[in-house]
Protein backbone atom coordinates (compact mmCIF):
# COMPACT_ATOMS: atom_id res chain seq x y z
CA UNK A 1 0.00 0.00 0.00
CA UNK A 2 2.92 2.59 1.13
CA UNK A 3 5.19 1.42 -1.74
CA UNK A 4 1.83 2.55 -4.53
CA UNK A 5 0.97 6.01 -2.66
CA UNK A 6 5.27 6.95 -3.33
CA UNK A 7 4.91 5.45 -7.28
CA UNK A 8 4.90 9.18 -7.81
CA UNK A 9 8.29 10.07 -6.93
CA UNK A 10 9.29 7.81 -9.73
CA UNK A 11 7.60 9.66 -12.66
CA UNK A 12 8.71 12.66 -15.04
CA UNK A 13 6.18 14.48 -13.07
CA UNK A 14 7.89 14.38 -9.71
CA UNK A 15 11.29 15.64 -11.68
CA UNK A 16 9.59 18.55 -13.26
CA UNK A 17 8.31 19.10 -9.99
CA UNK A 18 11.23 19.23 -8.35
CA UNK A 19 12.44 21.66 -11.56
CA UNK A 20 9.82 23.81 -10.64
CA UNK A 21 10.68 23.56 -6.61
CA UNK A 22 14.84 24.72 -7.95
CA UNK A 23 13.27 27.86 -9.47
CA UNK A 24 11.51 28.34 -6.61
CA UNK A 25 14.29 28.00 -4.46
CA UNK A 26 15.94 30.86 -6.39
CA UNK A 27 12.69 32.75 -6.40
CA UNK A 28 12.99 31.95 -2.25
CA UNK A 29 16.12 32.80 -1.51
CA UNK A 30 16.37 36.32 -3.76
CA UNK A 31 13.29 37.27 -2.22
CA UNK A 32 14.43 36.43 1.36
CA UNK A 33 17.96 38.49 0.44
CA UNK A 34 15.86 41.15 -1.08
CA UNK A 35 13.48 41.72 2.31
CA UNK A 36 15.98 40.76 4.90
CA UNK A 37 19.27 42.36 3.37
CA UNK A 38 17.92 45.41 0.91
CA UNK A 39 14.76 46.36 2.82
CA UNK A 40 16.14 45.37 6.02
CA UNK A 41 12.87 43.50 7.25
CA UNK A 42 13.58 41.11 9.85
CA UNK A 43 14.68 37.65 8.55
CA UNK A 44 11.85 36.16 10.46
CA UNK A 45 9.08 38.27 8.22
CA UNK A 46 11.54 37.99 5.10
CA UNK A 47 11.56 34.35 5.35
CA UNK A 48 7.78 33.77 5.82
CA UNK A 49 7.31 36.49 2.62
CA UNK A 50 9.82 34.55 0.58
CA UNK A 51 8.12 31.63 0.81
CA UNK A 52 5.06 32.78 0.05
CA UNK A 53 5.78 34.28 -3.28
CA UNK A 54 7.94 31.24 -4.24
CA UNK A 55 4.15 29.48 -3.28
CA UNK A 56 2.77 31.53 -6.34
CA UNK A 57 5.30 31.27 -8.29
CA UNK A 58 5.12 27.65 -8.01
CA UNK A 59 1.57 27.10 -8.58
CA UNK A 60 1.72 28.85 -11.77
CA UNK A 61 4.43 26.86 -13.43
CA UNK A 62 3.14 23.91 -11.98
CA UNK A 63 -0.23 24.59 -13.39
CA UNK A 64 1.15 25.67 -16.57
CA UNK A 65 3.75 22.82 -17.29
CA UNK A 66 3.81 19.81 -14.58
CA UNK A 67 0.68 19.27 -14.29
CA UNK A 68 -0.89 20.43 -17.48
CA UNK A 69 -2.57 17.56 -18.84
CA UNK A 70 -4.27 16.95 -15.03
CA UNK A 71 -6.49 20.02 -14.49
CA UNK A 72 -9.28 18.53 -13.05
CA UNK A 73 -11.91 20.99 -12.03
CA UNK A 74 -11.57 24.95 -11.66
CA UNK A 75 -8.05 26.38 -11.54
CA UNK A 76 -9.01 28.78 -8.03
CA UNK A 77 -9.51 25.36 -6.38
CA UNK A 78 -6.29 24.02 -7.41
CA UNK A 79 -4.86 27.21 -6.66
CA UNK A 80 -6.56 27.18 -3.06
CA UNK A 81 -6.07 23.60 -2.96
CA UNK A 82 -2.12 24.09 -3.85
CA UNK A 83 -1.92 27.60 -1.42
CA UNK A 84 -3.49 25.07 1.34
CA UNK A 85 -0.47 22.06 0.71
CA UNK A 86 1.93 24.75 0.54
CA UNK A 87 0.68 26.35 3.43
CA UNK A 88 1.11 23.30 5.55
CA UNK A 89 4.81 22.89 3.66
CA UNK A 90 5.82 26.64 4.22
CA UNK A 91 5.09 26.15 8.55
CA UNK A 92 7.04 22.85 8.27
CA UNK A 93 9.59 24.90 5.92
CA UNK A 94 9.30 28.21 8.67
CA UNK A 95 9.39 25.85 11.50
CA UNK A 96 12.93 24.76 10.74
CA UNK A 97 14.24 27.74 9.37
CA UNK A 98 13.70 29.06 12.69
CA UNK A 99 14.90 25.60 14.80
CA UNK A 100 18.33 25.93 12.74
CA UNK A 101 18.83 29.31 13.36
CA UNK A 102 18.94 28.36 17.20
CA UNK A 103 20.95 25.62 15.95
CA UNK A 104 23.71 27.47 13.95
CA UNK A 105 23.73 29.94 17.10
CA UNK A 106 24.86 26.79 19.33
CA UNK A 107 26.82 24.97 16.80
CA UNK A 108 28.45 27.51 15.64
CA UNK A 109 28.10 30.89 17.03
CA UNK A 110 28.29 29.89 20.46
CA UNK A 111 25.82 32.45 21.22
CA UNK A 112 22.63 30.26 22.63
CA UNK A 113 22.55 30.16 26.53
CA UNK A 114 22.64 34.43 26.38
CA UNK A 115 20.44 34.44 23.50
CA UNK A 116 17.55 32.09 25.56
CA UNK A 117 18.40 33.93 28.80
CA UNK A 118 15.05 36.03 28.06
CA UNK A 119 13.02 33.13 27.88
CA UNK A 120 9.94 32.38 25.66
CA UNK A 121 12.24 31.20 23.14
CA UNK A 122 9.79 30.60 20.46
CA UNK A 123 8.37 34.23 20.54
CA UNK A 124 11.53 35.54 20.65
CA UNK A 125 12.91 33.95 17.44
CA UNK A 126 10.03 35.47 15.49
CA UNK A 127 10.26 39.00 17.06
CA UNK A 128 13.93 39.12 17.73
CA UNK A 129 15.59 36.38 15.27
CA UNK A 130 19.03 35.60 16.48
CA UNK A 131 22.12 36.93 14.25
CA UNK A 132 23.87 33.81 12.89
CA UNK A 133 24.75 36.03 9.34
CA UNK A 134 24.76 33.67 6.18
CA UNK A 135 23.65 30.37 7.74
CA UNK A 136 19.64 31.84 7.46
CA UNK A 137 20.26 30.66 3.98
CA UNK A 138 21.40 26.97 5.13
CA UNK A 139 18.71 27.47 7.30
CA UNK A 140 15.88 28.54 4.83
CA UNK A 141 17.55 25.17 1.91
CA UNK A 142 17.02 23.05 5.11
CA UNK A 143 13.54 23.50 5.60
CA UNK A 144 12.77 23.56 1.66
CA UNK A 145 14.52 20.36 1.59
CA UNK A 146 12.01 18.86 3.89
CA UNK A 147 8.72 20.36 3.08
CA UNK A 148 9.48 18.74 -0.41
CA UNK A 149 8.01 15.43 -0.29
CA UNK A 150 4.87 16.56 1.51
CA UNK A 151 3.93 19.06 -0.95
CA UNK A 152 4.84 16.76 -3.92
CA UNK A 153 2.55 14.05 -3.19
CA UNK A 154 -0.34 15.94 -1.64
CA UNK A 155 -0.67 18.39 -4.79
CA UNK A 156 -0.11 14.91 -6.83
CA UNK A 157 -3.14 13.49 -5.21
CA UNK A 158 -5.24 16.02 -4.15
CA UNK A 159 -4.42 19.27 -6.37
CA UNK A 160 -4.33 17.78 -9.34
CA UNK A 161 -5.90 14.12 -8.48
CA UNK A 162 -3.38 12.19 -10.17
CA UNK A 163 -3.66 8.58 -9.48
CA UNK A 164 -7.12 9.16 -7.78
CA UNK A 165 -8.73 7.96 -11.04
CA UNK A 166 -6.32 6.01 -12.73
CA UNK A 167 -4.37 9.26 -14.44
Amino acid sequence: MLASKLKPFFTAEFLKFCSVGASGVVVNLGFLALFSEAMGIRSSVASALAIEISILSNFLINEHWTFRGARAGRLWTRGLRFQLISLIGALMQWGIFLAMNLAWLWLILGGLEAYLADGAPWLKLVREPPEVGRWVYASQLIGIGAATAWNFLANFYWTWRRGVDGA
